[in-house]
């Protein structure tokens, strides 16, 4: 289905925000930015997006959309899953963690959940999801593991990828290939529970 004339300006406008965020930051931006990146007037942005919270959430749902896209296409065939098929799992998720406007987005998404709400709830939502495609990940691997043990596991795994990005993006660190490596194979152990 070809997507409306609408719905390719409002695309364009997040595209456009999502790079001001990324360039300027949350605090440094203001919908003259955003307006200005899209090369539109304001009350055009604002006809689409009556607020800059309305903008700034628009964007951290689709960014946060498209994690579970590609997350979704990796988790919901498989019955089970080798070990060879694992790093290939880990290796995808860090994959995300190479593109460094894409980290600096997430850093002005966790940022922003601290202030806003409306941003926190979707945050929230996401993160639910993305545990939840793990967890299933973890069970194709280890049947036997109760639903709690499987949701502790999925959040383990999650809070150490997760946490990686600080370190694997440069923001507090570099990425190395021997942490890389230690960071695949504790997170193989978890997924495969041994």
């Amino acid at each position: 289905m070809t997507p409306t004339k609408g719905a390719v300006r409002a695309a364009a406008l997040l595209d456009a925000a999502e790079q001001v965020l990324t360039t300027q930051g949350n605090a440094n931006s203001a919908m003259r930015d955003f307006a200005a990146a899209a090369g539109v007037r304001v009350g055009h942005l604002q006809h689409y997006y009556p607020t800059r919270a309305d903008l700034i959430r628009a964007v951290m749902a689709r960014a946060l959309t498209r994690s579970l896209d590609r997350l979704a296409a990796m988790t919901d065939a498989p019955q089970t899953i080798s070990r060879a098929e694992s790093e290939q799992f880990v290796r995808i998720l860090l994959g995300e963690q190479d593109d460094p406007a894409t980290v600096r987005l997430y850093v002005e998404v966790w940022a922003l959940s601290a202030a806003d709400e409306e941003v926190a709830a979707v945050v929230r939502d996401f993160y639910a999801q993305y545990i939840a495609h793990v967890e299933r990940v973890v069970a194709c691997t280890q049947p036997d593991l109760d639903a709690a043990g499987r949701t502790a596991t999925a959040q383990t795994i999650v809070s150490l990828l997760e946490g990686s990005a600080v370190l694997r993006s440069g923001i507090a660190g570099r990425k190395s290939e021997d942490s890389d490596r230690t960071l695949v194979n504790t997170l193989q152990y978890l997924i495969h529970g041994s």
